[in-house]
């Protein structure tokens, strides 16, 4: 008679190589391998608690579809050779973790969005405020009595022109934020960003 394989998923972990020999060697002792005892311990204590529901902690039961509410958005990666030196360098030049990194790579490339990093989106926010206060301090500028009539129109003109750069730069700033912002939140992207 033959034996008829189930379905089966893989629970991993990571020990030490000295728990490991352990482990090894209590299994052969019961004439088992390393992944059989650990079944049957999985088994064992999901016996003794069986009052809890596949769904229970946010996880989806193996028959559940990947794109269904509950997931956990939790996923392993596993990279070609040398990825991760090059995404940890480009991570690290960008202030952020090489998983912070990866994550937000694969957020801007399926929701077809443009989000900047949050320390480089700190930077935009900061330009923006100084720009800001460029254009009230222009605003406030006072044109000194003695100047000719000429050359006063040429500075208030001068003036005005640098003002209206400043207010542009600082709507545009503002604009980049906002959608980035945006985007993050709700994953409604534009590739202008």
């Amino acid at each position: 008679m033959t034996k008829t394989s189930r379905p089966s998923r893989v629970i991993g972990t990571r020990v030490s190589p000295e728990t490991k020999v352990h482990f090894v060697a209590l299994a052969a002792r019961h004439h088992l391998s390393a992944s059989s005892l650990l079944a049957k311990m999985v088994d064992e204590v999901l016996k003794t608690h069986a009052d809890i529901s596949p769904g229970s902690a946010g996880q989806r039961s193996p028959n559940e579809p990947e794109n269904s509410a509950g997931l956990a958005d939790r996923l392993t990666l596993r990279l070609r050779k040398g990825d991760r030196a090059l995404a940890a360098q480009r991570a690290h030049s960008r202030g952020m973790k090489t998983g912070s990194y990866l994550a937000l790579l694969i957020h801007n490339h399926v929701r077809d969005a443009a989000v900047l990093p949050p320390n480089e989106l700190d930077q935009i926010k900061v330009t923006g405020a100084r720009l800001a206060a460029l254009g009230r301090q222009l605003r406030m500028f006072g044109m000194p009595n003695t100047l000719s009539e000429s050359v006063a129109s040429d500075l208030g003109e001068a003036i005005a022109l640098v003002r209206r750069e400043v207010e542009a730069a600082r709507e545009a700033t503002a604009a980049i934020v906002h959608r980035n912002l945006i985007s993050w939140e709700t994953g409604a992207g534009s590739r202008h960003a």
